[in-house]
């Protein structure tokens, strides 16, 4: 017969550490040793009492708090080094996702010490601690969000099913707002039904034109949003996941507590909130999307218009699963150095070249064509005003590199080596296929999402 036990601490730090590592890209975990611990329950004073499960240590770093079996008093503790400054809603979702871990703790400690109990709480923890962090029904919220995930599954004529859901909290006050841009469903229909049952709305809804709005309250459909007709200026937030989603995030700015679950065409399911959040599942894992702090970082050296139109073509391609390389330059001085055959008559992609030299990135009509552009085999060099230098083009190792005595590092693909080098006159931000966006700057990683 088998004898009841926690899990092991070890595994359970192990485990924290690794989702971790998946909500905050680049960040660095270590373990808080015992004496740590102490000095930290210590300081908390009274407040430690009431079994906080995360603490803020400094401007760049967390504490997580694991509690066995009930106990007053932390057993075990995690140390998150963001390597930025954290942000009020980098600790509430921390906070919110310690909350579901500690109670998995609870629930396994409690019974039969079976891997499979762990690994099927293990599978569904991000998607709880999403709903627990964004709505006051967690349990709802999350019975929505799988909803949402099985519909992915659903084909209509052989076309893959996307769903766009916005769910407010006051639907009847988000009506009246939205006036004429909102056609009502008599009667309602249950949001579960709606995503998984109603074939006709597979055809009605494309997440472009039409979202479908549900209520909190009753956990119904109760109508149909027009997007196209959202003006986009409305959107209060500096950056939607793609650019065709700003209209959704205009009606998101009505209220902090509405949420949107949308289905991209490539596979992959965003929720935004009205409070600013952005969370993204995609190959199976959870993470947490802060343009605001990638933003913040780059803004540190480059002016803010030219920040956002690059991290907005950028986002764009990253949503599409398109690679790029966008580079900003602190100076234009020797860009033969690092472009061999820049200003070449003969050179690649020559008529492309010339015809976008000079185009700024800042500006929206031209961003469009930078963006489409960008997805040439190549990079985008930009100056600090945002005007294109080159584009389409190869990027070779500027003399810094040598001056500075550096070596190369072996790197996952053309693409980041050649981030790696543009790093050393300025900015890098390298686009994968797969997603994520990679920030250099002087051959260092200093930002990633997705």
């Amino acid at each position: 017969m088998r004898t009841r036990r926690p899990l092991a601490i070890f595994d359970a730090l192990a485990s924290l550490a690794t989702a971790f590592k998946d909500i905050f890209p680049g960040s660095i975990t270590s373990t808080l040793s015992a004496d740590e611990l102490a000095a930290h329950v210590e300081a908390l004073g009274t407040r430690a009492a009431l079994k906080p499960k995360v603490i803020p240590l400094d401007e760049t770093r967390l504490g997580a708090l694991l509690y066995f079996d009930d106990q007053p008093t932390p057993q075990a503790g995690l140390l998150i080094d963001l390597r930025r400054p954290v942000r009020t809603s980098d600790s509430h979702f921390a906070r919110s996702f310690c909350r579901v871990f500690n109670d998995d703790l609870n629930r396994v400690s409690a019974a039969l010490p079976l891997n499979e109990h762990w690994a099927s709480l293990e599978q569904t923890r991000l998607r709880r601690a999403v709903a627990r962090f964004l709505n006051y029904r967690p349990q709802q919220m999350s019975s929505w969000i799988r909803a949402v995930e099985d519909s992915m599954a659903l084909t209509y004529e052989g076309r893959a099913v996307r769903h766009c859901l916005i769910v407010a909290r006051k639907a009847p006050k988000l009506v009246q707002k939205l006036q004429n841009k909102f056609i009502p469903l008599p009667g309602g229909i249950s949001i579960e039904n709606a995503l998984l049952r109603e074939k006709w709305i597979r055809t009605v809804v494309d997440g472009r034109r039409v979202a479908l709005l549900g209520s909190m309250h009753s956990g119904s459909i109760i109508g149909f949003i027009s997007l196209a007709e959202m003006d986009r200026q409305e959107a209060a937030l500096r950056y939607a996941p793609h650019e065709t989603l700003l209209p959704v995030q205009a009606v998101l700015s009505h209220s902090p507590h509405d949420v949107a679950l949308v289905a991209s065409p490539q596979g992959d399911l965003f929720i935004l909130s009205g409070k600013g959040s952005v969370f993204q599942k995609t190959h199976g894992h959870w993470r947490v999307l802060d343009y605001a702090a990638l933003h913040e970082r780059i803004s540190m050296r480059f002016r803010e218009d030219v920040v956002t139109g690059v991290l907005r073509a950028a986002i764009d391609l990253a949503f599409e699963r398109t690679g790029a390389l966008f580079c900003l330059l602190e100076s234009r001085e020797d860009l033969t150095d690092f472009i061999p055959d820049h200003g070449h008559p003969l050179a690649a992609n020559s008529h492309l070249r010339r015809s976008l030299r000079g185009q700024n990135i800042a500006v929206w009509a031209q961003r469009q064509v930078i963006t489409a552009a960008a997805t040439t085999d190549g990079a985008v060099v930009l100056d600090a005003d945002g005007s294109i230098l080159d584009i389409a083009c190869m990027i070779s190792s500027p003399k810094e590199i040598a001056r500075l005595g550096v070596r190369e590092p072996s790197m996952p693909g053309a693409r980041a080596l050649a981030a790696w080098r543009a790093s050393f006159r300025g900015v890098a931000l390298n686009v994968s296929e797969d997603g994520p966006i990679t920030v250099y700057e002087r051959g260092a990683v200093i930002g990633r999402i997705g």
